[in-house]
């Protein structure tokens, strides 16, 4: 095996034709590709939370999930790995909208052919690189390594409307990071830095990898968390607190300390991620007053 093969996972439940592929990509170069077979849509779904992949060929129609819902939950789970789409002539439909949602490619079950694998298997890969390279220069924050306000509303935008489709719920939290004038008068910019960056990598902790992340201001945070009701909201702002109160134990100097509001998304309502955002801010002034109070 290649130092670094490309790591496939296909999800099918075929298992005729998952052995025919995995034959067929390993005829042509056993060092170049590194196959992984799951065979249901939940098993998958942990397998990629789990360990990292390069490319998921994915079979929209499992035991467990059938059409565009398989591909939403995947598309919303991994959203920075290609997805190439598995299809019989009769869903060909299926998968030509998800590569309108997505999705890089679609194989043709019946049309299998070895050097067309390959390369739709390599330009699927190396599309994505190309299109994350771009979206990195533009959408990422230098300082954090999240998204930054342009990143998180266009990845955001298009995650709201897989869930309204999949009809699944979502919570938006805005948060404000409290005194970063008094660290950076106090201590120096550089320490306002990293109070910023300490306060990253406390979100990335507290969130699912597949929630979206992002810096918008200055001192500003937000989170969209798809899949998540009211009954988690009161959980993971717990979770939150605990990592905060964890990572002040290690700062002598001051304490770190986030406001923040929350809004909970319904799959049926017609409010706009700026709407929300709206509310979500409104939510983040009012905790920041209760706090000053106290």
């Amino acid at each position: 095996m290649a130092a670094n093969p490309i790591n496939v996972l296909v999800i099918e439940d075929d298992l005729e034709y998952a052995s025919l592929l995995h034959v067929i990509i390993g005829e042509v170069n056993p060092d170049l590709f590194q196959i992984t077979h799951i065979d249901n849509l939940k098993d998958a779904l942990s397998l990629l939370l789990q360990q990292n992949f390069d490319l998921v060929l994915l079979d929209l129609f499992l035991p467990d999930s059938t059409g565009m819902d398989t591909f939403f939950k995947v598309n919303s789970a991994i959203q920075e790995i290609p997805i190439v789409i598995i299809t019989g002539h009769n869903d060909k439909s299926a998968a030509v909208r998800a590569v309108r949602e997505g999705a890089q490619d679609y194989l043709i079950k019946d049309e299998l052919n070895v050097n067309r694998l390959v390369r739709i298997l390599l330009y699927a890969v190396e599309r994505h690189r190309n299109l994350n390279t771009l979206k990195q220069q533009t959408l990422v924050d230098d300082l954090t390594g999240l998204l930054n306000r342009r990143g998180f509303l266009s990845l955001a935008e298009k995650q709201v409307r897989i869930a309204k489709r999949a009809n699944w719920e979502s919570i938006l939290l805005f948060a404000d990071l409290d005194n970063l004038k008094t660290i950076n008068d106090r201590f120096g910019h550089s320490e306002g830095d990293q109070a910023i960056k300490t306060i990253s990598a406390i979100l990335k902790e507290t969130f699912r990898t597949s929630d979206i992340i992002g810096r918008i201001g200055g001192d500003e945070f937000i989170v969209l968390a798809i899949k998540t009701s009211d009954e988690n909201v009161s959980s993971i702002t717990a979770r939150l607190e605990r990592n905060i109160k964890r990572y002040n134990q290690q700062i002598p100097d001051y304490e770190l300390s986030l406001s923040f509001g929350v809004v909970h998304l319904h799959p049926k309502d017609d409010t706009s991620l700026e709407e929300a955002i709206s509310e979500a801010d409104k939510g983040l002034y009012l905790h920041k007053q209760r706090k000053m109070k106290e």
